[in-house]
């Protein structure tokens, strides 16, 4: 936790510290891979800590994460809009599956390199969808996707 802390500026280490256990362990798992990768770049670093922080600010034990994976590659946003007035755990699911603008907004508010906020806003987009640099953001998605 402390080199976690040595990389990170105050208000970006509360919001990690605020993440689960495990996404804490994946964020420094996919770290340390873009450390490899990438010496020397701390903000690619600090966006592989930070690119999951958006799930704080949803509750979302195993069953939401279970079903927005299965149901995130075939549900569009009028959908979901649908489904969220369903009932409390579809709203939360919805929530969940738009957790990387919420961690976007929640790093921008801490004042994050532009590069961090646009990465936790764009990680699970096609690269042609990208508006961030592509060098970067291949290592992190090699990181985030080789990461326990």
């Amino acid at each position: 936790m402390d080199w976690v802390r040595q990389q990170l500026s105050d208000r970006e280490f509360e919001l990690w510290v605020q993440m689960s256990s495990a996404d804490r362990l994946h964020s420094v798992s996919v770290a340390k891979r873009v450390l490899k990768e990438l010496p020397g770049d701390e903000i690619a670093l600090t966006a592989g800590f930070l690119h999951d922080v958006g799930k704080v600010a949803v509750r979302s034990g195993i069953v939401t994460r279970v079903v927005a994976a299965i149901a995130k590659p075939m549900i569009n946003p009028k959908r979901l809009e649908w489904l969220a007035s369903r009932g409390p755990f579809f709203s939360n699911l919805e929530s969940f599956l738009d957790y990387p603008h919420i961690g976007a907004e929640l790093l921008r508010g801490a004042g994050s390199d532009e590069f961090v906020v646009r990465w936790a806003a764009e990680h699970h987009l096609r690269k042609d969808k990208w508006t961030v640099d592509e060098t970067r953001g291949e290592a992190l998605v090699r990181a985030d996707s080789l990461a326990v």
